[in-house]
């Protein structure tokens, strides 16, 4: 298993051994392969302390003269603290790229203080943005290359705990902004991030359900392409998956789109319960007690398909 983190990092550290322009800035946050990183490029490196909104205007005026920044922090930080520095890179049109570290549940047993259950949503209000929600190593890297060579205004949303590559998925197309990674034409099931990797588990321990739908890695959230939802428009059924609350979370912004020619698609939307979580139980318990353990995933699925 590997780190989505340092996946995307070993690929910045390559990129910048050509191209000068690309920086790393860190609100005293690391990785081990951030200092491989260091090691090698300490004067595009540059470390702004405990002070993510500090951070934000530093990358916003380094890319005003030709920089291709990535601001590397916490979730719950780096996106709801810095909001209306944010707000002012998208009124700039600043082609910045904010790493988002450990989105959801990833940082389970700190307290709600450190989880970031509506960082999504916070992120979609933001006018201009592009939203990328990484699913496994492999996109990590590729996303920080496609950034690279197309910088923007961006959030690249990473989970905190290790993942496999998932098979069969190399070729990762950021402009298309989706993958499909199963053919079956019962129902559709959308997600990314973290709960897609569940999902594509959990379809792979069951192959009779993995045979009868498809599951949609929608890594791209903004802005949604119109092939994605062409694609999903064709299903009857549709199941939507996300480790954010519902007035964040991924059906709450799909379902206007995907209902808006066509009311009578069976559409269902799955998602935290909103309210704080306060127990040291675990990722997974905690992500039972809201309401998206695996029993009720694969309940929601197989209901969706009349079994």
């Amino acid at each position: 298993m590997n780190y989505q983190r340092d996946a995307f990092i070993k690929k910045l550290t390559e990129k910048a051994n050509n191209d000068r322009n690309v920086v790393v800035l860190s609100a005293d946050f690391g990785a081990p392969m951030l200092d491989e990183y260091i090691d090698r490029h300490p004067d595009q490196f540059f470390h702004l302390g405990i002070s993510e909104q500090n951070m934000i205007d530093v990358a916003i005026g380094m890319a005003s003269q030709g920089k291709k920044v990535f601001a590397y922090a916490m979730a719950p930080f780096v996106v709801l603290r810095c909001a209306e520095q944010h707000k002012l890179a998208a009124i700039m049109n600043s082609p910045i790229t904010t790493i988002v570290a450990g989105v959801g549940l990833g940082y389970a047993n700190a307290g709600p203080t450190h989880y970031a259950t509506e960082d999504l949503g916070v992120c979609m209000g933001l006018t201009g943005s592009h939203i990328y929600s990484i699913s496994d190593p492999n996109m990590a890297s590729n996303a920080a290359e496609y950034l690279i060579q197309n910088p923007k205004f961006s959030f690249v949303r990473l989970d905190r705990d290790p993942c496999e590559n998932i098979d069969g998925a190399a070729n990762i197309d950021f402009d298309r902004g989706f993958r499909e990674l199963s053919g079956g034409q019962a129902i559709a099931v959308v997600s990314h991030g973290y709960i897609l990797q569940r999902i594509y588990r959990l379809l792979e321990e069951n192959p009779i359900l993995k045979n009868k739908l498809t599951l949609i890695d929608l890594f791209r959230s903004k802005p949604v392409s119109s092939e994605f939802l062409k694609v999903v428009k064709s299903f009857n059924k549709i199941l939507i998956i996300d480790e954010q609350i519902q007035s964040s979370s991924l059906g709450t912004f799909l379902l206007p789109q995907i209902l808006s020619e066509n009311s009578s698609i069976d559409v269902r939307a799955l998602h935290l319960a909103e309210e704080f979580m306060f127990g040291n139980t675990g990722r997974n318990n905690l992500l039972a007690e809201a309401g998206l353990s695996d029993s009720r995933i694969l309940h929601e699925i197989s209901d969706l398909l009349g079994q």
